[in-house]
């Protein structure tokens, strides 16, 4: 069920909580202290049926408080380790609930030491709790109907502006208050237990019941306030006129991934704001919407399918895609765009020469090096629709041509993700990765500087667990080693602060060779070093380090000092992303206007207005 994940989605702005190790690692917690946890609270569940119709009430008070701190460990393992079926997690608690306070009350009907008042309410408030219970439910379902809205922009002057931010009292703060204050009453018969005394039964109750009223109330303001803001096909058609009136020459398109998949298009973002034309982003989730960082270019997200469909771009002669999605056909189909294929990143993964590709008019890459490797691949991708088009985003790379000398040294280690292949070359977190760490800080005169993918850990808890294990050895070694993740830091900055790097087969090394400086690449496949460059060309300009970081130090030592493959590492670089240029983003505007020129000559458009004209620059950017 997927209504109480959207609703905890919106409530924290549209982002993930957690980056893929983090959830990853949950999950591991979740099964280590969830099981014993959840027996627990079945024993509790026990002990208060029989305390309940034994009239027992050193039973029934520690059972009752003790169901309560039991729901509410359970709930914060399970919220943080099961996003996607947080809706059954949530019905099962809710049902539970409803059975405690169920046997609670047929304790408290039967004690003599109660008032028929006091029982009264104590069985009202009861009433009332549960009922809020169900208004809370009953939010929830009203946000996942009204919360993510049928479409948003920013950007564009004059464009509709939405408030989607929601209180966290509508999803998982809003829970855990429910539950806390189920325990009130739990505490007021512990305290009779202790002094003979029911006197804070009732008013415990009638907390409880106020406490959920405070929830329940909160979450109403904002569910008023999506029922007022504009939706639905009013919403869309603002969107829309926006759009057309912006008048974008070309289009990025983002068909899928989430808040943790905003390095697809980052990266393209500056590029964009560059050009010398109106450009515009689309994307699907919006999560992702809302993690994108501040640019010129406009954004908008369309949710649903149809309103893609729906989009008029007239315009618009290119359209540029970052993933292989299957849906992106909706763009795809339109036969007055012309579409090329850019990625996110270009490395010697299986990724980079995708069978899929060959759906595209052309595919744009970084050098020669990606078309040769695109085209051995032999995929189905013709020779004439690949164009080189070089790594524009690499600007923002300082280069370093001499050897660095001194200590410390910065090291960065950025493996990449475990991705979905199982080659072990492909990630080096689950058989190396807390050794290059531990090996380098051994060292003294290292800075270490971990950053770890943005997916890691999210495939296979294993991995989520080795990279908390690094994340632990670098908290204890303190400053000045450090994590560097996004979207705090990102990867250009993390890139600019390395002296040396090491990593995997990753589009990481593309980006590093820009900067002149060392390299290493961790072999953790079954080659020797021979195959293994011939097999990851990218490596060429590396030192190889084994299984365990094995030769790390050696590796290290050459870096810093002769620096023997500097001249297989400048050859690369010429190889991969090209000689420098002095306007690698006309390179790129030149390639949009090579594509676009393909098209049918269209009825004649009026003027372009300035490009920046109509666009709202982002806080603390000039337009």
């Amino acid at each position: 069920m997927a209504l109480e994940g959207r609703v905890r989605s919106v409530a924290h702005g549209g982002r993930s909580r957690g980056t893929g190790a983090a959830r990853g690692a949950a999950r591991g917690r979740a099964v280590r202290t969830g099981a014993p946890v959840a027996a627990g609270l079945l024993l509790l569940l026990v002990a208060l049926l029989v305390g309940a119709v034994g009239r027992w009430l050193p039973l029934v008070a520690v059972a009752s408080l003790g169901l309560a701190v039991a729901e509410l460990l359970l709930l914060r393992l399970l919220t943080a380790a099961l996003p996607r079926q947080i809706g059954a997690v949530l019905g099962a608690l809710d049902a539970r609930i409803a059975l405690e306070q169920a046997l609670l009350l047929v304790f408290v009907v039967q004690l003599d030491q109660l008032s028929a008042a006091t029982r009264a309410a104590v069985v009202v408030a009861v009433a009332v709790y549960q009922l809020l219970r169900m208004a809370h439910a009953a939010q929830g379902h009203a946000v996942e109907r009204l919360a993510v809205p049928r479409a948003q922009v920013r950007g564009i002057a004059g464009a509709p502006v939405l408030r989607t931010r929601l209180s966290p009292l509508l999803a998982d703060q809003g829970q855990e208050l429910l539950v806390a204050a189920s325990a009130l009453p739990g505490i007021a018969l512990v305290w009779a237990l202790a002094t003979g005394s029911h006197v804070l039964l009732a008013p415990a109750a009638v907390l409880m019941a106020l406490a959920a009223a405070a929830v329940v109330a909160r979450g109403g303001v904002d569910v008023l306030a999506l029922v007022r803001r504009p939706r639905g096909a009013r919403l869309f058609t603002a969107v829309h006129e926006a759009v057309v009136r912006h008048r974008p020459d070309v289009v990025l398109y983002a068909a899928d991934g989430g808040p943790r998949d905003a390095h697809w298009v980052t990266p393209w973002l500056d590029v964009l704001d560059d050009l010398d034309r109106p450009a515009l982003v689309v994307v699907r989730d919006p999560g992702l919407f809302d993690a994108l960082p501040p640019a010129r270019t406009p954004v908008v997200c369309l949710p649903g399918h149809r309103d893609v469909r729906a989009l008029a771009l007239p315009d618009t002669r290119v359209a540029l895609y970052v993933s292989n999605s299957a849906d992106n056909v909706r763009l795809l189909r339109d036969p007055g765009l012309r579409s090329a294929f850019i990625g996110h990143g270009d490395s010697d993964k299986s990724s980079s020469t995708n069978p899929v590709m060959k759906a595209y008019d052309e595919v744009w890459v970084a050098g020669e090096g990606a078309r040769a490797r695109l085209l051995r691949a032999d995929v189905g991708v013709r020779a004439d629709a690949v164009r080189v088009v070089g790594r524009p985003q690499v600007r923002r790379v300082q280069r370093r041509t001499a050897a660095r000398t001194g200590a410390p040294v910065t090291v960065l280690y950025a493996p990449t993700w475990e991705g979905g292949s199982g080659d072990p070359a492909e990630c080096s977190l689950l058989h190396s990765g807390l050794a290059v760490v531990e090996r380098l800080l051994a060292l003294g005169d290292v800075r270490v500087l971990y950053r770890p993918h943005p997916n890691t850990g999210s495939r296979d808890p294993r991995v989520a667990r080795e990279s908390q294990r690094i994340r632990a050895a670098l908290a204890r070694a303190g400053a000045p080693h450090a994590v560097v993740e996004a979207p705090a830091t990102d990867v250009y900055t993390a890139l600019n602060a390395a002296d040396v790097l090491v990593t995997d087969i990753t589009s990481v090394i593309t980006d590093f060779l820009a900067s002149g400086k060392p390299y290493l690449v961790v072999n953790g496949s079954d080659l020797d070093d021979a195959a293994f460059r011939d097999r990851y060309p990218s490596s060429a300009g590396a030192q190889l380090v084994g299984r365990g970081g094995e030769g790390l130090e050696a590796a290290l030592a050459d870096a810093r000092g002769a620096d023997s493959m500097r001249p297989a590492r400048e050859a690369l670089r010429v190889h991969l992303i090209g000689p420098p240029a002095e306007d690698p983003v006309g390179v790129f505007s030149a390639a949009i206007d090579a594509l676009g020129s393909t098209l049918a000559r269209r009825p004649q458009a009026a003027p372009r207005a300035d490009p920046r004209a109509a666009v709202v620059p982002p806080p603390g950017r000039a337009a």
